[in-house]
């Protein structure tokens, strides 16, 4: 079993921090309430984040989310990966280094791997007639 780190850019970074304003916000009008609301939104937010993972075994991609399994693939049925822009909202904390896997039914999901060579590889060694776009 291989893990694969979720990318988190510039831009996961910047969300988090534009979410700590209403914290600010709150103690700059001393509103405990919104503080309190601030701050509970921005753990989850940063706990889920952190928390996405993907792990790959020699028939499926798992991936985790909030420490939980999200979702789980067979590789043998994955038939084209991509690079996307698509901003849905899925499993990757990052919008820059998204990558879409499809599957036969019309299923897909987006991720972000840090390292995309790295996972094109391990799932190509598994699966060598996955279509690569990107």
């Amino acid at each position: 079993m291989i893990s694969i780190e979720s990318k988190k850019g510039w831009d996961t970074y910047l969300f988090l921090l534009l979410m700590l304003i209403p914290i600010f916000m709150g103690i700059w009008h001393s509103d405990w309430g919104a503080i309190a609301l601030g701050i509970g939104l921005f753990m989850f937010v940063f706990v889920t984040v952190f928390s996405i993972r993907y792990t790959m075994d020699e028939e499926f991609l798992y991936i985790y989310s909030f420490f939980f399994l999200y979702k789980k693939v067979e590789i043998k049925r994955i038939y084209k990966i991509e690079k996307t822009w698509n901003l849905i909202s899925s499993p990757a904390p990052s919008v820059m280094g998204r990558v879409e896997i499809y599957w036969p039914a019309y299923n897909s999901i987006v991720i972000s791997p840090k390292d995309f060579d790295y996972f094109k590889q391990e799932l190509l060694q598994r699966n060598p007639n996955i279509e690569v776009k990107g």
